[in-house]
């Protein structure tokens, strides 16, 4: 028994010393796989920063491939106040604020240059305050992680070839509302399930970055990407509001800062490797259809904005003012 009694001590002793030296253990959620996607290379970049900067009080372990689940699972995790960060996205999101869902919709940005005034406006700061009261604090709010294109067994050049297909879209209110009104069968998958859906015929196509299309290998099944860059998407980076607010001060400005710091990053790595990842899966026999009729496609998504439920009335309105 004293034995037992002495053994527990220790144990105690050493749990103590390892907490006062590593304050905070946080584990960082993302459905990405390949180490060299930029976004992986980014998260891990971003919990070295943070380590270094804060001395080992917060050390970050990265788990990719939906270690952790599906994504809208970890969002719900995190906002019940686990010890987690989530790399998720606007559309995802838009599941618990609404207007955060206009972020993640077609041909929303006119251009980098603009999104960078809309993530710096007033309205941004007022729908991620929303987000924040929801349980869901934005640390990194806008890395880009990709324009997204069609890969199918047939080109797509126009919303009418669209009509009747099954296509995986992920689990957000927008991209649902997006390929319903260009009449395909949008049908929500976690990413992790794209290659078996693809493969098993579940779905008919699917939609991503070249960089995830690459990296999933989605190329083996299918041959055909159409270049639509329906949805320039941007990487929002979560974690528990409360656990935020437990934080000291001095660890809660170098995890903001560093946000900021690595979201330049990698929008700057996902624009130098996105032609190489579509020559690599150009080179793997896939066809790359560019001739596509971009402006119907801007034309289909109009109604959008309109279709997705819950939106406040004017705010696409103010999110596009916030851009000028």
């Amino acid at each position: 028994m004293k034995k037992l009694l002495l053994a527990a001590a220790v144990a105690a002793f050493s749990f103590c010393g390892v907490a006062s030296a590593q304050e905070f253990s946080l584990r960082f959620s993302t459905s990405q796989v390949n180490p060299n996607e930029p976004i992986v290379k980014a998260m891990k970049l971003y919990a070295e920063r943070v380590g270094e900067r804060s001395g080992g009080r917060i050390a970050i372990t990265v788990m990719t491939g939906d270690q952790l689940g599906a994504q809208k699972k970890v969002n719900e995790m995190v906002m019940s106040g686990a010890s987690l960060l989530s790399a998720t996205d606007y559309g995802q999101l838009g599941q618990f604020v609404p207007d955060l869902s206009i972020l993640a919709g077609p041909y929303v940005y006119p251009s980098l240059e603009a999104s960078d005034k809309l993530f710096a406006s007033d309205v941004f700061t007022e729908l991620s305050a929303k987000l924040e009261s929801q349980g869901l604090k934005i640390f990194m709010p806008n890395g880009l992680f990709g324009y997204r294109h069609i890969i199918a067994s047939k080109p797509v050049r126009t919303p009418t070839d669209l009509v009747g297909m099954t296509i995986r879209v992920p689990a957000s209110p927008i991209m649902m509302a997006t390929f319903t009104g260009y009449g395909a069968r949008a049908t929500e998958l976690p990413w992790g399930d794209v290659y078996n859906a693809l493969q098993t015929g579940v779905v008919d196509a699917a939609e991503g970055p070249f960089g995830s299309i690459a990296g999933s290998k989605l190329n083996e099944t299918r041959k055909v990407i159409s270049k639509t860059g329906h949805q320039a998407m941007f990487t929002a980076w979560v974690m528990s509001s409360n656990l935020y607010n437990k934080l000291p001060e001095d660890l809660q400005t170098i995890m903001m800062e560093e946000g900021q710091k690595v979201a330049t990053d990698l929008t700057k790595m996902t624009l130098d490797t996105d032609d190489g990842y579509a020559k690599q899966l150009a080179d793997s026999g896939v066809e790359i259809v560019t001739d596509v009729d971009v402006p119907a496609f801007m034309e289909a998504s109009k109604s959008v904005y309109s279709a997705v439920p819950n939106l406040t009335p004017g705010m696409f309105e103010r999110v596009q003012d916030a851009m000028k």
